[in-house]
């Protein structure tokens, strides 16, 4: 171990003592003796006592200098993953040089982490935390925020001075709120609160030294699967308009029933009120196991137990909205750029509520209490049956909620060009758009970067969505003005009617459930806006579901453009 190290390490565990023990002086002293030894052993057992030891790990350090090696690994439930998921995005995004990232959680939960992460290739799904961390140039957990558990600092500050600067900030973080980094019961009700004075989300708290730039408003990512998709055929609802809802809680919380759920008689009154008012819309319940869950008689379907998360995404994503307590299944359709009617009570809508969902707190209590004790989310705190917060929901209320939710505007769609050449495309846009200022969305280009760079020249907001790019292409992509997002093609983290232009060059001329990216590709389109297509086969039943009566389009090297109208 270097001197400095050593020092710095000594210099934070004095600190932190004098913090933790500052009316114990004795205190102090005797835990810093017990901790020098400790470090003694430590060293002496490493380092002089095994010199072979030691040289192997220098000559793995030597082998090792292409790239650093990262380990991150994430606590919590599903939606807390999905959270975290934007921070390592973030990481991976900014670190600008040769690297590999390991992600773990416990093992029952690696399912979960291969459904976030899948598709992307910036980092790898471990299955088990690896016995041994010395391998590693940078270890790092996030539960609720970031701790970094190892760092080779001189190492990495000669990597990437970026991830160095990442780990200072982290661990000086530790050192000043360390109130924060202990267990759930207070440190998680604490953290809540404080983010809560400081105006933000839980989705911004692994990023408190705030370098990462995360917000409710930052590009998600979240995969949806063409075998997914086709799951929502084989139950009739390709074309049937429906809705999502869900009475229960996932394997995780290990009960069968939560404070933070609404009463299952309130669901049934509510699906009653639904069904008058929208008889042609069905009702889906979902639910992660019929131990976990209760069933609404009557929904239309209940697949409550019978899906996979691949099946639960594809359905959540094309729900017109989906009804649910403070739960993951919210978090994943706002990855999944949906809306929720999200009901909040033991758990605060000003911390966990996301702009887009039309967030409801009950006023049964006058507080909410997440992590006031170990056991709040399996009885009330109160002694009460029904835990008063979710009780005080009404049906009506929720039903008025939904009411302004299905108040959607219809749109048109319609072919206004064939035939442009590819290598015209910016051309023609450029001949429509007088507007530098128009968002231009370009989504897994056959040709890369070449049309972005090319309306790079006359406009100003483009973005480049896609799932693969080398770990200098951020950096590259920013210094000329263009900005890149990880993506899926059945997903693009985009708001609806947000786009001016949206461009997809193919270079697969027959795409599996074709039907399903045109929805998406229209989804985020502005009235009026510029739909940009190339490569494509589409035959007139696929134009058909848009209410576009056009020959069949042959997959070409022309490009055809499509727009919507009110």
């Amino acid at each position: 171990m270097r001197s400095d190290d050593f020092f710095d390490r000594l210099n934070s565990r004095v600190s932190g003592l004098k913090r933790k023990y500052f009316d114990s002086a004795m205190t102090v002293s005797l835990r810093m003796i017990l901790w020098s030894l400790r470090e003694f052993l430590r060293v002496t057992l490493a380092e002089l006592l095994c010199p072979i030891y030691a040289m192997r790990r220098l000559n793995f350090k030597a082998q090792a200098n292409k790239r650093l090696r990262i380990l991150i690994t994430l606590y919590g439930g599903i939606g807390d993953m999905l959270m975290y998921s934007l921070a390592v995005k973030e990481i991976a995004r900014r670190i600008n040089c040769e690297y590999s990232m390991d992600v773990v959680s416990n093992p029952w939960q690696t399912e979960d982490l291969r459904f976030i992460f899948s598709g992307f290739d910036f980092l790898n799904v471990v299955q088990n935390q690896p016995a041994s961390v010395e391998s590693y140039d940078v270890s790092l957990k996030i539960n609720r925020v970031v701790k970094i558990l190892a760092c080779d600092h001189a190492y990495v500050a000669q990597k990437s001075p970026w991830l160095y600067s990442f780990c200072i900030a982290n661990e000086n973080f530790f050192m000043e709120k360390g109130q924060f980094f202990g267990k759930a019961v207070p440190s998680h009700a604490l953290l809540d609160q404080w983010s809560i004075l400081k105006h933000q989300k839980r989705i911004q708290q692994p990023d408190q030294p705030e370098i990462l730039g995360i917000s409710d408003q930052s590009h998600t990512l979240l995969s949806v699967k063409p075998d997914g998709l086709r799951f929502i055929e084989t139950i009739g609802l390709r074309n049937a308009p429906y809705i999502t809802i869900q009475s229960g809680v996932n394997r995780n919380d290990k009960t069968c029933k939560s404070t933070r759920m609404w009463p299952t008689s309130h669901y049934k009154k509510f699906v009653e009120l639904f069904h008058a008012a929208f008889p042609g819309v069905k009702v889906i319940q979902l639910g992660f196991s019929e131990k976990f869950c209760e069933s609404i008689a009557d929904a239309d379907i209940n697949l409550i137990g019978k899906t996979s998360l691949d099946q639960v995404a594809a359905l959540l994503k094309h729900s017109l909205f989906h009804l649910d307590g403070d739960a993951g299944m919210v978090h994943i359709k706002k990855f999944l750029n949906g809306r929720s009617i999200a009901m909040f009570g033991t758990t605060s809508a000003e911390l966990l509520g996301y702009p887009e969902n039309i967030n409801i707190t009950g006023n049964g209590c006058n507080s909410w209490c997440e992590w006031v004790t170990k056991d709040w989310f399996k009885k009330c705190l109160r002694g009460l049956e029904e835990a008063p917060c979710m009780l005080s929901i009404a049906p009506e209320t929720v039903m008025e909620a939904a009411k302004k939710i299905m108040d959607k505007k219809e749109y048109s769609h319609s072919v206004v060009a064939q035939n442009i050449e590819e290598s015209k495309i910016a051309d023609y846009v450029l001949s429509r758009n007088a507007n530098r200022k128009i968002k231009i969305i370009d989504i897994f280009n056959k040709n890369g970067l070449a049309v972005a760079r090319e309306l790079r020249k006359n406009f100003d907001d483009i973005i480049f969505f896609g799932s693969n790019f080398k770990f200098d292409s951020f950096a590259k992509a920013k210094g000329e003005g263009l900005q890149l997002e990880y993506g899926c093609l059945y997903n693009i983290s985009m708001h609806d009617d947000s786009s001016d232009v949206v461009i997809w060059q193919s270079g697969d001329s027959v795409i599996p459930q074709l039907a399903y990216v045109l929805r998406e590709l229209f989804r985020m389109l502005k009235p009026n806006g510029m739909l940009i297509i190339s490569g494509v086969s589409m035959s007139v039943d696929d134009l058909k579901a848009f209410g576009i009566e056009a020959q069949e389009i042959s997959a070409n090297s022309a490009a055809t453009v499509f727009t919507k109208t009110l």
